[in-house]
């Protein structure tokens, strides 16, 4: 079976190397980064109402990603007490598909611009999708994580 995928825009970002974001991909929600997502002209449409939203998510193609790890070790190099774990159990970017999903802060839409805060994406990327964040849907209830992501809860 043939999938295929389509950008409906790319990322503007300052940061052009992935490892300039590896602060974002920790702080997670907390990151201050600042970047916009420039929707294709043919999609700018599907931007109705999206500004009624304080978060959306966005999925993107992290590519700039090399390589598939199957095993990862999921958290910084310096939190040496986290396990290696499956990637599917894990945010890696080294993913066998290589897609992405963040939720992220929506600033404003100007046009076909999108402006956001707390993105992890490097400049260039390509957006595949953007959903609002609902949270009668995406909000867990009872939620449960995986002990070794404690390390996540010391952060600010």
């Amino acid at each position: 079976m043939k999938i295929e995928v389509n950008p409906i825009g790319t990322v503007k970002s300052s940061f052009k190397n992935p490892k300039d974001l590896h602060f974002a991909c920790e702080q997670g929600q907390f990151a201050d980064t600042e970047s916009s997502l420039m929707i294709n002209s043919d999609f700018a449409e599907g931007l109705k109402g999206l500004n009624e939203f304080s978060h959306i998510w966005v999925i993107y193609n992290l590519h700039k990603a090399n390589r598939i790890e199957l095993s990862t070790h999921p958290g910084p190099p310096n939190i040496t007490e986290v396990p290696r774990i499956g990637v599917f159990a894990s945010r890696s970017q080294y993913r066998p598909n290589h897609l992405a999903l963040r939720m992220v802060s929506l600033v404003k839409i100007d046009g076909k611009e999108i402006f956001v805060k707390g993105f992890d994406a490097i400049d260039g990327s390509p957006v595949l999708d953007i959903k609002p964040y609902l949270p009668f849907f995406d909000k867990a209830q009872n939620e449960k994580i995986a002990e070794w992501y404690g390390w996540m809860e010391r952060k600010p």
